[in-house]
């Protein structure tokens, strides 16, 4: 028997009131969902599977405003890539 902790994994996530603002702001709008309602059950999929495959995951809420300017600092453009480089070094916050 381990002791090891669960690995954990963040999920990017969006509020509601976000969504369309966080989908104009992407260079690669076609990788999201059209709609909150069809990306949200898509991310609530994800989010059990991942759970069920014994991970902890983590929701990482991306605002517009916070993401715009850590993609400045970063020289990165509003993209998958950065939206995964964000949430990975915010679920990494968390866990320190």
């Amino acid at each position: 028997m381990t002791d090891t902790p669960p690995r954990r994994i963040g999920l990017p996530w969006y509020s509601r009131e976000d969504y369309p603002r966080i989908r104009a702001m992407m260079i690669d709008p076609h990788n999201l969902a059209s709609t909150y309602e069809v990306w949200l059950a898509s991310a609530e999929n994800n989010e059990s599977v991942g759970r069920q495959a014994g991970l902890r995951v983590e929701r990482i809420m991306i605002e517009p405003a916070a993401f715009a300017t850590w993609c400045g600092e970063q020289g990165l453009v509003p993209d998958g890539r950065a939206r995964t480089a964000y949430t990975a070094e915010m679920c990494a916050r968390i866990a320190a």
